[in-house]
């Protein structure tokens, strides 16, 4: 089957012979029946026919009244003003199958929303090129956020040890006469380094050091008696 566009029903060769493929008048028929359509995407509906082979290369593609009066200022196919342009639908816009067409060529899925909502070209981004689009943006941005949970990851952590390996590293308060209580470390002391302190009578920690009510530190019993050199029955006296 040929090829066909939106601007194929516009032929001249549909109403009569005419030197040309496409005249002023075919202009005039198109904007009636698509008022909203632009001259650009008119433009390159009849530059794809041309391009397609479908078009009779001894006719002209275009009369020189509709060259001059209605298609010089309007971006073609191959225009810097119409990048878009060779992505054109068929159907005259900007569907699905051009959306994958253009992002094969290079497209990022921004730019081609941005293009489109420059106007130059008059498409318009239609259901599937949107469908399309909101999924790659909703891709790319939970991407950026999971770029940015693992970076602030990293940078919550090495703080956390770098405020960990101050407070281990401040130097330990000199404990004063008779001091008993565990040293402190740093300013913020052994709960805020989380350290552990061993109960009393484990053999670590500080609190092993403190007397208590512990026999191991009874003193020696020393025994005094009669002088008849027999042991006495005297109670023991600490000394």
């Amino acid at each position: 089957m040929a090829y066909t566009n939106i601007a194929s029903p516009y032929w001249t060769g549909n109403w009569g012979p005419a030197a040309n493929h496409f005249n002023k008048h075919s202009w005039t028929l198109f904007n009636r029946d698509n008022p909203h359509f632009s001259k650009a995407q008119f433009k390159v509906a009849m530059q794809q026919l041309q391009q397609q082979g479908v078009l009779d290369n001894s006719r002209g593609w275009a009369g020189s009244k509709l060259k001059s009066d209605i298609l010089e200022d309007a971006p073609g196919i191959g225009s810097n003003q119409n990048p878009l342009g060779k992505f054109q639908g068929r159907e005259g816009n900007f569907g699905g199958s051009s959306y994958d067409e253009a992002k094969r060529a290079g497209w990022s899925a921004q730019d081609i929303f941005d293009e489109i909502q420059r106007g130059r070209s008059g498409m318009q981004m239609m259901g599937g090129a949107m469908d399309k689009y909101n999924i790659d943006i909703a891709e790319a941005e939970a991407a950026e956020q999971a770029a940015y949970n693992e970076a602030k990851w990293r940078t919550d952590l090495q703080t956390n040890l770098t405020d960990l390996h101050n407070q281990i590293n401040e130097p330990v308060a000199p404990p004063g006469v008779g001091y008993s209580a565990p040293s402190v470390v740093g300013k913020s002391g052994t709960r805020g380094a989380n350290l552990k302190i061993a109960e009393r009578g484990s053999r670590s920690g500080t609190k092993r050091w403190k007397r208590g009510g512990d026999s191991s530190w009874s003193m020696a019993t020393v025994n005094t008696g009669g002088t008849s050199g027999k042991a006495s029955n005297s109670s023991a006296v600490n000394v």
